[in-house]
């Protein structure tokens, strides 16, 4: 409500206003935006193809007025570019790990079940590494700098060493391994 109520003024103040959802996710925002403003044109990016997918379900009943893409946040203007668009009235940006790929056990976002140690945000996209190429290959420098940067833990340096001397007996394969 408190998203709708900030775009509002700018969408009221277009003909044909548009509004791009840059972290789409599940669609919510979007769908709340489409249903308030029957003349409003949403554009949805996620870089998480099966939350794209669902989304574009969810929000197929707004037919031309809802457009989107497969892509990053960081491609903004190229995905406008490409849907023909030359303005846009706002852009909302719902930053962090969605609820749904927490939820998702075989995701490996979430300790709370032993499953495949993957954390990818787009799991369609093979090119992307996995937190178990990560944790099994990193240097244990690089490995505790990217625990302090990511993680916020400022003991990197101590859980970096003590995986480097795990992963020698056997890489880390799930969510689990890495926990224990």
């Amino acid at each position: 409500n408190r998203c709708v109520e900030l775009l509002s003024p700018s969408i009221l103040a277009s003909a044909n206003p548009v509004v791009v959802d840059a972290t789409l996710g599940l669609g919510g925002h979007s769908e709340a935006l489409l249903e308030k403003f029957s003349h409003l044109t949403v554009i949805g990016i996620d870089r998480d193809s099966q939350a794209l997918e669902k989304a574009r379900h969810r929000l197929a009943a707004f037919g031309d007025r809802f457009k989107s893409a497969h892509s990053v946040f960081d491609q903004l203007t190229n995905v406008i570019e490409n849907c023909g668009i030359s303005h846009i009235n706002g852009v909302l940006f719902d930053l962090g790990v969605s609820s749904m790929q927490l939820d998702e056990t075989s995701r490996g976002f979430s300790y709370s079940h032993d499953a495949p140690l993957d954390m990818r945000m787009d799991t369609s996209d093979t090119s992307i590494a996995t937190a178990a190429d990560l944790v099994n290959t990193l240097p244990e420098e690089d490995l505790a700098n990217l625990i302090y940067k990511y993680g916020e833990d400022r003991l990197s340096r101590r859980i970096a060493a003590r995986i480097v001397e795990k992963r020698k007996e056997r890489p880390y394969r799930t969510t689990g391994e890495l926990e224990e």
